[in-house]
């Protein structure tokens, strides 16, 4: 992004500075790049900025692995623990049972409409190790189907949830720990 605003500052300096080459100015005189600036300097995240940045991150991972585990119908089950712990994993490791076991999958995948870190807890030591997301997803565009490609969902099954998850960091990277979710129009 940096370069492609260097370049078009360049070229708007070079096109409005040059004057036309005509009979009375053959020869423009040469090229002087402007010493101004071309973009402020990013402040550097805040440590809880960063943090909760990475915490969404993990949110959304989270999901996209969720909904991989669903569409095998279960088989898929070697990302969840880089994604979930405790309560969490064995939550989606039991729901990756009952997939399998009921012949089941999905079809489509999870619409993240908006995420957002809600609560950050902080160590005395200054380190950010607990986290606490809300996000709003959509399932409209997802399907559960059986081995013979019918729909079970049961009518009146919300298609909007608002989803409450506390991460932790574990070994380096953050993992849902636990939450829950309700059908909402967030």
């Amino acid at each position: 992004m940096r370069r492609r605003l260097a370049t078009a500052t360049i070229i708007t300096t070079v096109a409005t500075t040059l004057p036309a080459c005509s009979p009375d100015n053959p020869q423009p005189p040469p090229f002087t790049p402007s010493t101004a600036p071309t973009s402020a300097t990013p402040t550097p995240a805040t440590p809880s900025e960063q943090a909760g940045a990475a915490a969404v991150a993990a949110y959304r991972r989270y999901i996209q692995v969720t909904d991989a585990m669903m569409a095998s119908g279960g088989t898929e089950v070697k990302g969840l623990p880089s994604v979930a712990a405790g309560v969490e994993l064995r939550a989606s490791q039991i729901e990756a049972e009952n997939y399998r076991g009921q012949k089941i999958r999905s079809i489509g995948t999870t619409e993240i409409i908006w995420v957002k870190p809600v609560k950050l807890d902080e160590t005395p030591a200054g380190k950010f190790t607990t986290a606490t997301v809300q996000a709003c997803y959509d399932t409209s565009k997802t399907q559960v189907v059986d081995a013979a490609g019918k729909s079970v969902r049961l009518p009146g099954t919300p298609t909007r949830w608002l989803d409450n998850r506390d991460l932790q960091l574990i070994d380096g990277s953050w993992r849902v720990i636990k939450g829950k979710n309700q059908g909402a129009q967030c």
